[in-house]
């Protein structure tokens, strides 16, 4: 009988287990030790997202110099990057951002364009976080702005608001 019962306990723990779609983040108590799982990355790094990745770090620095023929001509570039990629989740992913793109390419308003790279912006980010990541890119964010933007950290860490380059350059922060 206490057989059946221990044999009821550990099977119950394991159907537990696997109701969970993560199951692989939690610990296990099996006789009392405890049993790291292995644990997995969300998404690996995707070659084509890099190279969207390094378009965006253009379009990032056109809106910091306020370059507005050189911001429409890099939301271009970032969107035939993106037209390039087959991965399924991120092109699902990246649908309002494509949409967001062509109106940063066709828009001669710098203002209007920044509300439309904040967008941008935030799609990426839940690539980057979520499906392909790449330690060479951060989030940052400008409290006083309210906006979001990726940089390459690999290159450097100093903040470089793409949103405020006039009156608060290096506003912001890594999050």
């Amino acid at each position: 009988m206490k057989i059946l019962i221990i044999m009821l306990l550990v099977l119950s723990n394991f159907a537990f287990a696997e109701g969970d779609a993560h199951k692989h983040h939690k610990m296990s108590k099996y006789h009392g030790k405890k049993m790291e799982m292995k644990g997995h990355k969300h998404g690996v790094q995707n070659k084509s997202f890099d190279k969207v990745l390094v378009k965006y770090e253009s379009l990032h620095k056109a809106f910091f110099d306020n370059n507005a023929s050189n911001i429409k001509a890099n939301a271009k570039a970032v969107l035939d990057e993106i037209e390039a990629i087959k991965d399924e989740k991120i092109v699902k992913t990246l649908t309002y951002t494509k949409k967001k793109l062509t109106e940063i390419s066709v828009s001669d308003d710098i203002k209007a364009s920044q509300e439309a790279m904040n967008t941008v912006s935030q799609g990426l980010l839940v690539v980057l976080e979520k499906h392909a990541p790449n330690k060479s890119y951060a989030r940052y964010y400008c409290p006083m702005v309210k906006k979001y933007w990726i940089q390459n950290i690999s290159e450097s860490e100093k903040v470089m608001n793409p949103y405020a380059s006039d009156s608060m350059p290096h506003c912001g922060a890594k999050k």
